[in-house]
């Protein structure tokens, strides 16, 4: 026999949910103070500097790779769209890890009047050339691929 005072009812069992509840995991309270938020200081702020109008670095990869022990080459991107500035063209060797001496060579002179030697990199101002569209022969380990330059007038 269980003991009971006297006037009090028994307990009603607690009725269960129609659906589980979804149990959330526990997040971690980090002791102490809350993190502080910093303002953005007005006064010593820097405004962002845009680049110099018209002048920008077009860039171009010249890829260099064998297939069934022959050598490739892949100039990416095909077309070089050119504007004020510079061309750099790089070389990736993928077949060794030698540097291999790379021609670019135009049909009538090009923009520069003169073909481009180099390994590694070459950088070449666009200042002094002509505008005009060109297709260009890159050269290496004998094998020539020809991609496009174009550099319009006026821009």
């Amino acid at each position: 026999m269980s003991k009971r005072k006297p006037g009090k009812k028994p307990a009603k069992p607690a009725k269960k949910a129609a659906a589980k509840a979804v149990k959330k995991p526990a997040t971690k309270k980090s002791a102490g103070k809350p993190a502080s938020r910093k303002a953005a200081p007005t006064s010593r702020t820097r405004a962002a500097v845009p680049a110099a109008p018209g002048k920008r670095n077009n860039t171009a990869t010249i890829f260099l790779y064998k297939v069934d022990g022959n050598y490739r080459v892949r100039t990416s991107p095909q077309l070089i769209s050119a504007a004020p500035g510079y061309i750099e063209w790089t070389v990736v060797n993928l077949a060794s890890d030698d540097e291999v001496d790379v021609e670019i060579t135009w049909e009538g002179g090009g923009p520069w009047g003169e073909p481009l030697r180099f390994k590694g990199n070459k950088r070449k101002s666009l200042a002094d050339a002509k505008p005009g569209r060109y297709k260009y022969f890159v050269t290496a380990n004998g094998y020539t691929e020809d991609p496009e330059l174009e550099y319009p007038e006026g821009v």
